[in-house]
This record gives C-alpha cells, structure tokens and sequence, in this order.
C-alpha cells in the first residue's frame, strides 16, 4: 500500500520531471511480471528494473526488518493511508524490504536522497521536484 502511495505521488509529478530533462528509473525487489504488472496498474513509464537479490537496496543503505514494516509507527500511518483511499493488494517481493528516493544527478552525484526508516516514511514528492529543479542547471 505504501509503495503504492509513493509511486502515486511521484507520478503525479512526473509530467514536470519530464520537463526538466529527468528520467524515472524504479527498481523493485518482485519478479519481472510484478514489476510489469505494477507498471501497469500505476501507469508508471519510467525504466523499471528488478532486484530480487537486494543488492542495490544494500548498495543504498537501504533499511530492512519485520518491525520496520509491521511496527507501530507503520501500523498508524497505514490506517492514515487507507483514509486516503490506499489499499493492500496482493503483495510482492521482499515484504520487509523499505525503499527509498535517490535524485542522481550529472556525474553520479546524489543530489537528494530519502532513506525509509519504516514503512510509510517517505519522500516528499515537492522536496525530490525542488532538488530536480535546483540542479536542472548544472
């Protein structure tokens, strides 16, 4: 529900990501038909890759762990969630698996990055837009 959420929120701002010359680039942890299936039902156009090893998400620092996603703080933003019309669907990949928001830029550079310290922590879309904004120049 919550990868649901944030891909949601990014692709609302993907028509502007666009104009500034950025590319989407998601990576997941399913199997290639979950990706293409989520790509798919969320109208995601980006590039989309699949990690089922993890290796990117460690390569991030990306944060794993049972109480990571089914801990409290996780639990009351999920009821917040489902207020916004969010629902679990069936799930895929690594369930314990958080992900987060990296802005690479020209070099490699990260320019922003958002890490998901639990499930629902997540990226501010206008926080990632205003980074791609600042360093459409460089």
């Amino acid at each position: 529900m919550f990868a649901r959420q944030q891909a949601a929120a990014i692709i609302k701002i993907q028509a502007e990501l666009n104009t500034l010359g950025v590319s989407l680039v998601a990576i997941g942890n399913g199997s290639p038909e979950q990706a293409r299936d989520f790509a798919d039902k969320f109208g995601f156009t980006g590039e989309l890759f699949v990690d089922e090893g993890l290796q990117t998400y460690k390569a991030f620092g990306l944060k794993r762990g049972f109480w990571k996603t089914l801990g409290p703080a996780s639990v009351v933003r999920g009821f917040k969630t489902m207020g916004q019309g969010f629902r679990q669907g069936r799930s895929a990949g690594d369930l314990w698996q958080q992900g987060g928001i990296f802005v690479i830029g020209p070099g490699n550079r990260i320019l922003f990055s958002h890490i998901n310290e639990r499930a629902g922590d997540q990226a501010d879309p206008k926080a990632v837009l205003e980074a791609c904004r600042i360093n459409s120049n460089i």
